[in-house]
Order: C-alpha cells, then sequence, then structure tokens
C-alpha cells in the first residue's frame, strides 16, 4: 500500500514539472517576438540618429594640433566651426585638440539629414597647431552615405597636413536619389574655409 502511495505521488510530481517545463517553454516562446521588436526599435533609433551621410576625421591622439572638417553641401550651405548648423548637415563634434580637449580623442564629425540632389564637397584644414611647431598631421577620412541598412564608402583615405593654415581638398561628388552618381568624384584642387573666410571678410568691409 505505501509501494504503491509512493509510486503515485512520483507520477504526480514528475507530472508537475513537465506541466511547469511546459509553460516556462510557453512563456518563452511568447517573449521572444516581442525582445525581437524591441531590439529592432532600438537599433533602427541608432541608424536614424547616426545621419544619412556621416564625414569623419581622425588624426593621432597625442597631437596638439586643431584640425578641422568642412562640408559644403548643396544650395551652397557650408557647415564647419564657426557654422556648425546647416539644413543638411550639422558639426555634431568640433575637436580643438590633445591640450583643449580631455576626450582622449582627436576626432571630428558631421551628419546630414537626407541626402538631397547634387555636388557635396568636404575639405580638411589645419586650423593651429597650438603653438607646439609647424608638425604635419596625418589625417584618416571616412565619407559614407546610407543605403537601407548599410553605410557605403564614398571615399576612405589619409590625408596630410603640412602646416597650420593650410587647406586640402577631399573628395567633390554627386548624389542622385540618394545614390553616388558613377564617376562623379573628382579630386581637382579646391577649398572651402578660405573663400568662406574670404567672403566674410568683403562682406564686413
Amino acid at each position: 500500500m505505501t509501494r504503491q502511495r509512493e509510486d503515485s505521488m512520483s507520477i504526480v510530481f514528475r507530472d508537475l514539472l513537465m506541466l511547469l517545463a511546459l509553460l516556462m517553454l510557453t512563456l518563452v516562446v511568447l517573449l521572444i517576438p516581442l525582445i525581437e521588436v524591441k531590439q529592432e526599435t532600438v537599433q533602427t533609433e541608432i541608424e536614424k540618429a547616426a545621419g544619412d551621410m556621416i564625414a569623419e576625421i581622425s588624426w593621432a591622439s597625442d597631437s596638439p594640433a586643431d584640425i578641422d572638417l568642412w562640408t559644403d553641401a548643396p544650395g551652397e550651405e557650408r557647415v564647419g566651426y564657426s557654422m556648425p548648423f546647416g539644413k543638411i548637415f550639422n558639426l555634431v563634434r568640433d575637436d580643438l585638440g590633445r591640450d583643449v580637449d580631455y576626450s582622449g580623442l582627436n576626432y571630428e564629425f558631421s551628419f546630414s539629414r537626407g541626402i538631397p540632389d547634387g555636388r557635396y564637397r568636404f575639405s580638411i584644414v589645419y586650423y593651429t597647431d597650438n603653438d607646439q611647431g609647424e608638425t604635419p598631421v596625418d589625417v584618416r577620412i571616412s565619407i559614407r552615405h546610407r543605403q537601407g541598412k548599410l553605410m557605403i564608402p564614398i571615399y576612405e583615405d589619409v590625408m596630410t597636413l603640412d602646416y597650420p593654415g593650410q587647406e586640402k581638398g577631399i573628395v567633390t561628388f554627386t548624389m542622385e536619389d540618394k545614390k553616388l552618381v558613377p564617376e562623379s568624384r573628382s579630386f581637382e584642387p579646391f577649398d572651402i574655409f578660405h573663400s568662406t573666410l574670404k567672403q566674410s571678410q568683403t562682406k564686413s568691409k
């Protein structure tokens, strides 16, 4: 009699364990879609925040040099340290060099809101060496545009600025329907900062 009772208790206990396991499995199956939706939502928000076109420059973290990134978007919109906000581009980070920035990075970047059709230009300027000697600076450059969930490179390379005050045009290209027009990239010399400075000086006279 005792043996039969023990067997019955074992069966009941086993059934309870199986029921709990099934409940746990059901909960996991029901929660997985919710978790995936949440992750996708967060990822989408991050992608939106990252901008549709991204231009980045960086140089040695121990360099005291102040290097500036300039953009010239359709509609003659010029964005740089002295005019950081435009309809298309925003200069999100203006780095002033090692001794004036405590982040441990020498890094600047601009984001765009949308990619209107037209011509785009980017340049870098050796603004100042912060009295540390006229040392050449190697600048890493990356310009990319969004295509779906991918960021497609337009230009990635290293350029050298040799002395304070020097400006070098990086690249000029045309975008159409949010895509790079084939064969539109040009590396002919140009400037953005210096011509903008001349225009402002002329207007102030």
